[in-house]
């Protein structure tokens, strides 16, 4: 049986997406080859998704076979940045969380089986951990990621596990109790070798866990003796913005 032709468009949206994917801060241009190779796509697949994109101003072309982002994301990214964004008081909160602990404090929020940086402030030292807002991470591994997890239903944890061999999935689900119990993890090198993290729970009006509160830095600053006070700064800190809330991203939590 041929394919359907909804299937068909699926297949070419998923396909558009991981063009788009391939542009980021680190890659701002791609070669057509590139293109090719970082999607998969034969030669003339990935001309004709180019070409429609191009059309359609989502990418633009720098050089005969050579693209980046086009002029039409930048409604898209205003759009998105204004959904996004976090109240001015969760700001003012988190800066100065960052003034208590010097580390770099981030708000996380679980999307699928990834998680992603909504709003970041970074900390004040010169080696800082900072990661790219808006970019997936793992959910698996990390204070951060644990702490969404223990708001997250638990066939979550085994379908992580399943999807990566290196998770244990008793292991996993027994430090995502332990979370819901204490009310915050602490994380060292699991995401990152030499990065460390202290996490809280953030949530809604129902009580729901909507996101997680981060301090995140190198691992020879989050020593035995600062880590009490970091766990005792971001708690403080996330139920003083469970309290005030997030703002009106909380709509899309």
């Amino acid at each position: 049986m041929s394919p359907s032709p909804a299937s068909d468009g699926v297949r070419s949206i998923q396909r558009a997406l991981d063009v788009l994917a391939l542009l980021d801060e680190h890659h701002p241009t791609r070669t057509l080859r590139e293109v090719v190779e970082g999607a998969g796509l034969p030669k003339t697949t990935a001309v004709r998704l180019l070409a429609t994109l191009e059309s359609r101003g989502l990418v633009a072309r720098v050089a005969e076979t050579t693209y980046t982002c086009g002029p039409a994301l930048l409604r898209w990214v205003r759009l998105a940045d204004r959904a996004w964004q976090v109240s001015p008081e969760a700001r003012a909160a988190m800066r100065a969380l960052v003034e208590r602990c010097g580390e770099t404090v981030n708000v996380y929020v679980r999307q699928g089986v990834q998680r992603v940086s909504i709003a970041q402030e970074e900390g004040t030292a010169t080696v800082r951990s900072v990661v790219a807002v808006g970019e997936p991470m793992p959910l698996g591994r990390g204070a951060t990621a644990k702490v969404l997890l223990s708001g997250a239903p638990d066939d979550l944890v085994t379908t992580l596990s399943e999807a990566d061999p290196d998770l244990d999935a008793a292991t996993l689900a027994r430090q995502v109790a332990s979370i819901r119990e204490t009310g915050y993890a602490v994380s060292h090198g699991e995401r990152e070798l030499g990065a460390s993290a202290v996490a809280a729970p953030l949530h809604g009006e129902d009580g729901r866990v909507v996101a997680a509160l981060s301090v995140s830095g190198p691992t020879s600053r989050f020593t035995g003796e600062r880590i009490p006070g970091y766990v005792e700064a971001v708690v403080a800190t996330a139920h003083a913005l469970d309290e005030a809330g997030l703002g009106p991203v909380e709509a899309l939590l």
